[in-house]
């Protein structure tokens, strides 16, 4: 999110299930909105608030780090953690097909993601990318077993038409 201090440390907004966590990565990826994925080892982290506090080897200082302000810190997914019953990670989504009621495939999952407001989903419906909100009246089914998902017709046709 930002720098702190003068010892180059960043904080993260975590995105997980166990907030305590930040004490077994030892090696993660930065990815920054602009540029290369980069391997970083961290060589201190801590609870900061409702925030992770993260000092990477070879970061000494806040102008070091700043090109990671606002990038996300990946973690391998053999490193991925099981997660509660009902849970699911969004990268779980990808390459799910889109069906309607009867079954008939309208295309693919690009992506899940979570909005401010509500989660989507970005589906490839022909050639047109489209995002369809993760709502009752959008998504009839998520099918984890058989990774598809059920897509109210009329939506994505009024979709597809704007």
């Amino acid at each position: 999110m930002r720098t702190h201090g003068l010892f180059g440390d960043i904080l993260c907004k975590p995105l997980t299930h166990d907030f305590e966590r930040h004490s077994l990565l030892k090696k993660v990826y930065l990815e920054p909105s602009k540029g290369d994925i980069r391997e970083a080892v961290i060589s201190h982290s801590e609870v900061y608030g409702l925030l992770w506090k993260f000092r990477f080897e070879g970061f000494n200082s806040p102008e070091s780090i700043q090109p990671f302000v606002n990038a996300h810190v990946l973690v391998p997914e053999s490193e991925r953690l099981p997660l509660p019953e009902g849970q699911f990670y969004f990268s779980d989504f990808e390459n799910f097909e889109a069906v309607d009621r009867d079954g008939n495939l309208l295309g693919k999952v690009l992506s899940a993601q979570e909005m401010p407001s509500v989660n989507v989903f970005n589906l490839l419906v022909g050639t047109k990318e489209i995002v369809v909100p993760w709502i009752d009246d959008c998504i009839l089914n998520v099918d984890m077993e058989n990774k598809r998902i059920v897509v109210e017709l009329e939506f994505v046709q009024t979709l597809m038409s704007s």
